[in-house]
């Protein structure tokens, strides 16, 4: 299998087919914004749709409008009126989603003004991306590191978080950030630099709970110290009751996305994939169950990689990593188009190890098999999933899970090209020294 998918997946085709999308996706978004009229697209949205959310939260912070920013009905009053001037008949709502530090900081740049904020924050999304790719680069040599790029910038969802006014920039960076300093056995500072993502805190907790049950103290006390500062400047700045509402925002949150209407498609999570799979026939109870269901057999495959080899030598790092961050993807109740571009990180992470134990093979040659087709799922998914009720992003981040906890289960096992630095450099073993 391995050989036969060397001669059809070849490196010049795997950086041909992806560059051949980006190109197009590019012309096509030119194109639209080009036949814009003061920031509103031919299809009467603004351009950065998300980032509008962003902006309003800005402002809402900066006029120290603290009560309004989490209740839809304000939300939807300020964008209306907002756009009122530049698009009268533009209808609907981005809801702001995030903690109030994250309104706080996004304040910064909303005095520049719609257009102005917008540039600042492509800026620096790009910037975080650029960083990126430099953790990347510490674990590829260039060819691959090249190839990896490519194919994460060639994602849909990387343009989509780019052209939308997304954070997922931000999201990628932190994780892999994090990843680096469990790989170098940073601890502290994989605390501090996981406390970052407080502001998207659905892809915090099962990394914490990660390191909480496998006795990683430093790195919890740096998670807690860099949430506990985060929670003195919500406070100091916005106000304790910021916090309250945030809260009461959030518990009401997973019914709101339920409200008819929602574009269920849109979720690449399990919840998307059994809403969208059961639409007309399969009662709201029961698509909870099923994706409590679905969410704890992730975690069961995920503790499978936790437990490590079936031998007593050390796992894969980068592997238990790979699987941490795809558990994490899929155990989040809600996963949008542009969340998709965080499963760049996992093929990296898998890039590494297959690198270094070529034994792997068999597993890889299954990755491959996964990552072309989800690459093509992510292309054209948006397009046919609302028809078809299908949603197939879930269904392949499992088996990629299932086969990261394969190869896990094999590590070990005696082999030519077994690598015993491995004990050194495995994140989930023993108490580490920052």
């Amino acid at each position: 299998m391995s050989a036969w998918l060397d001669k059809v997946l070849t490196r010049q085709r795997m950086l041909m087919y992806p560059a051949a999308l980006l190109v197009a996706t590019l012309a096509a978004y030119l194109l639209v914004a080009a036949r814009s009229d003061n920031l509103i697209e031919p299809s009467g949205k603004i351009i950065g749709h998300d980032f509008l959310a962003f902006y309003m939260a800005g402002e809402m912070a900066a006029e120290g409008q603290v009560e309004p920013l989490y209740q839809p009905a304000a939300q939807t009053a300020w964008q209306q009126a907002f756009m009122a001037p530049i698009n009268p008949k533009w209808q609907g709502t981005c809801l702001y989603l995030n903690p109030p530090h994250y309104a706080w900081l996004m304040s910064w740049i909303s005095w520049l003004g719609y257009g102005g904020a917008l540039a600042v924050w492509w800026v620096f999304s790009l910037a975080c991306f650029a960083a990126t790719a430099a953790i990347w680069r510490r674990w590829l040599d260039r060819e691959d590191w090249v190839l990896a790029v490519i194919l994460a910038v060639s994602m849909p969802a990387w343009f989509q978080s780019l052209a939308g006014g997304q954070n997922t920039f931000v999201t990628l960076m932190v994780l892999s950030g994090f990843c680096a300093c469990l790989l170098n056995r940073w601890d502290l500072r994989a605390g501090l630099v996981l406390s970052l993502l407080a502001f998207k805190f659905q892809f915090l907790l099962i990394p914490a709970a990660v390191l909480l049950v496998k006795g990683r103290w430093r790195a919890i006390g740096g998670l807690a110290l860099g949430g506990g500062l985060t929670l003195i400047l919500t406070v100091v700045m916005l106000g304790p009751e910021s916090i309250s509402q945030y809260v009461r925002f959030g518990s009401s949150l997973g019914e709101l996305m339920r409200t008819e209407g929602f574009d269920v498609y849109k979720q690449h999570s399990w919840h998307g994939f059994f809403a969208l799979a059961g639409s007309g026939w399969l009662p709201a109870s029961a698509v909870r169950v099923l994706t409590g269901a679905a969410a704890l057999g992730c975690l069961w495959l995920l503790w499978r990689i936790w437990k490590g080899p079936r031998s007593r030598e050390p796992g894969i790092p980068e592997l238990q990593l790979a699987g941490l961050m795809l558990v994490t993807l899929m155990a989040s109740p809600h996963l949008f188009h542009y969340d998709m571009l965080l499963s760049a990180l996992p093929a990296v992470l898998w890039l590494r190890a297959f690198r270094e134990r070529p034994e792997l093979s068999r597993q890889m040659a299954g990755v491959r098999i996964v990552l072309v087709a989800g690459f093509a799922w992510l292309a054209v998914g948006g397009l046919i999933s609302g028809a078809a009720h299908v949603q197939a992003s879930p269904v392949l981040m499992a088996v990629w899970t299932y086969l990261t906890a394969a190869a896990v289960g094999r590590a070990g096992l005696p082999t030519a090209a077994h690598d015993s630095t491995l004990t050194e450099r495995d994140p989930f073993r023993g108490v580490a020294r920052s």
